[in-house]
């Protein structure tokens, strides 16, 4: 009896913190940012505010702005997983290859963990994101993004990733671009991917 009153009391204050983390996780991403990127009507469009609520150890203000591929979350999709996100910061992110792959390991190693417990998944262990980025040059990376997909496949999966940076004279912002789908680069998915532009003259 007493280990089961444990139990109860465990479960009891499991519940509650997923409740209070799913209210602000619906608090945080019901904003009225205005997404700045442009893509076809059937692309779904989300803006968050660093720090972002699953990846809190990047250190940046600023906005990240969202635009998924209508099969985003289909495995059996061509265009499953496949996304751009622009990021806009107040300050320089001084990218170089070691820091990407830092940024994308703690993002998605967040992201998937975070998965884990909206999905009352506690205990679960999530593997190791493992990145790898290649400069191509100043303002430009390419790379691949190994990580566990916690909310769809419920397996390993690998990005294909292009990362632009540009500064923004128009906003006086810093943004990086991710460019990110597991198909091949030569898949029409990226053509899709590259169409997604900018509503904002930075020039």
């Amino acid at each position: 009896m007493v280990i089961l009153k444990k139990l109860l009391k465990i479960l009891f204050v499991l519940i509650v913190i997923v409740v209070i983390g799913a209210g602000y996780l619906y608090f945080r991403l019901n904003n009225n940012i205005e997404n700045v990127l442009e893509a076809k009507d059937d692309w779904r469009s989300e803006v968050l505010e660093f720090p972002l609520i699953f990846a809190g150890d990047l250190d940046y203000k600023g906005e990240e702005h969202i635009r998924f591929a209508p099969g985003w979350g289909e495995t059996n999709s061509e265009d499953y997983f496949s996304y751009v996100f622009l990021w806009m910061l107040e300050e320089d992110p001084k990218l170089n290859e070691a820091t990407l792959e830092n940024i994308m390991n703690i993002y998605f190693d967040g992201l998937m963990n975070t998965g884990a417990i909206t999905n009352f998944s506690f205990f679960k262990d999530i593997p190791e994101t493992e990145s790898s980025m290649q400069k191509i040059d100043d303002n430009r990376y390419k790379g691949s993004i190994k990580f566990y997909d916690e909310f769809f496949a419920k397996d390993m999966i690998t990005l294909n990733a292009d990362i632009q940076y540009q500064y923004c004279n128009a906003t006086e912002k810093h943004m990086v671009w991710f460019y990110l789908s597991p198909k091949e680069i030569n898949h029409p998915i990226w053509n899709q991917l590259k169409e997604v532009y900018l509503n904002i003259n930075c020039n």
